[in-house]
């Protein structure tokens, strides 16, 4: 989780743990929450007949 945090979103890992814990855990369950969401996609895109290509706007 955390190397997705520094990746994607350029969160410290400090920062991270600098957070009251209320706060981590609901970064937490977004965290899960995207990967779901990223999951669904992907898979979405594999039954699709149409092929679809996935695109990164940096």
């Amino acid at each position: 989780m955390m190397y997705y945090y520094w990746k994607e979103k350029g969160m410290r890992p400090s920062v991270f743990y600098n957070m009251p814990i209320g706060e981590r855990m609901v970064v937490q369950v977004f965290y899960e929450h995207e990967i779901e969401e990223k999951n669904k996609s992907r898979q979405e895109m594999k039954n699709s007949e149409t092929p679809i290509f996935p695109v990164v706007v940096v």
